[in-house]
C-alpha cells in the first residue's frame, strides 16, 4: 500500500454533510425542548443538552453559544410548527366561515400543552431576557396573522384583509392564550373559544373588514 493508499483511506475531517448536520440540529433541538419543559430554564444546561442528544459540546456551543439562545431556537421552531404546514381553509364563499375555521384551529393549537409550557417559561424568564419574551411573543402573533390571513384571502391579501386578521387574533385568539399561560383551564377556554370567534366575527363585519370586494361578506 502506497502512501497516497493510506491518505485515501483515512477518514475526511471538516464539516458533516448538510444531511448529518440537520439531524444533529434536530437532536439537540428535540432534547433541549424536552429537558425545558421537564427542569424548567434554570435547571437546563447545554452540557446536560449535549450528553442526552448525543451531540458533542463543541458542536452544540457552535450553534448556541448560551442558553438564551438555545432557548430561543426551541421557542421558535415550537411554535412555526404550529403553522407549518398550514391546515386547508374551509372551500366556502363567505369570509365568516373561512375565519371561524381558522380560529378555531389557531386555538387548538395554542392551547396544545406543550405550547402553553413553553410560554409561561418565557413569562418567567422575561424580566432577565425581554428579548427573549418579545421574540416569542412577536412570532406567535406574526404566524397568527399570516395563518388567519391566508383563510381570509382567496388570492392576494390586501391590506384591508391584514388588518382584519390582526384585530381577530387580538380580540379573539390572544386572550384566551394569554389565560391559558396563567392557569385558566384550557378545557374550559375551548368550550368559551366558539363564542369568543362569533363576537369578534360580529365586530369586525361591524366594522366593514369582512366584506370581500367582488362578493357579499
Amino acid at each position: 500500500m502506497t502512501v497516497r493508499d493510506l491518505d485515501d483511506a483515512r477518514p475526511r475531517r471538516g464539516r458533516p454533510p448538510a444531511q448529518e448536520a440537520g439531524q444533529a440540529e434536530e437532536r439537540i433541538l428535540e432534547t433541549a425542548t424536552t429537558l425545558f419543559l421537564a427542569d424548567g430554564f434554570g435547571r437546563t444546561t447545554l452540557d446536560a443538552v449535549s450528553r442526552k442528544s448525543g451531540t458533542g459540546k463543541s458542536a452544540v456551543y457552535r450553534r448556541y453559544p448560551d442558553k438564551e439562545a438555545l432557548f430561543a431556537a426551541v421557542v421558535h421552531r415550537s411554535i412555526q410548527a404550529m403553522f407549518t404546514p398550514p391546515k386547508v381553509a374551509p372551500a366556502s364563499d363567505r369570509m365568516q366561515d373561512r375565519l371561524r375555521s381558522a380560529g378555531i384551529a389557531l386555538v387548538e393549537n395554542l392551547l396544545e400543552p406543550r405550547c402553553i409550557a413553553l410560554m409561561r417559561i418565557t413569562a418567567a424568564e422575561a424580566e432577565n431576557f425581554p428579548g427573549l419574551a418579545e421574540m416569542a411573543y412577536r412570532t406567535s402573533f406574526d404566524g397568527s396573522v399570516r395563518y388567519v390571513t391566508a383563510a381570509l384571502a382567496h388570492d392576494a391579501p390586501s391590506e384591508k384583509l391584514r388588518r382584519a386578521a390582526e384585530r381577530f387574533v387580538e380580540i379573539a385568539v390572544q386572550p384566551l392564550s394569554f389565560q391559558a399561560i396563567f392557569g385558566h383551564s384550557p378545557a374550559v377556554l375551548r368550550d368559551r373559544a366558539e363564542a369568543d370567534i362569533e363576537d369578534a366575527i360580529l365586530l369586525l363585519g361591524a366594522k366593514g373588514l369582512l366584506a370581500d370586494p367582488d362578493r357579499p361578506g
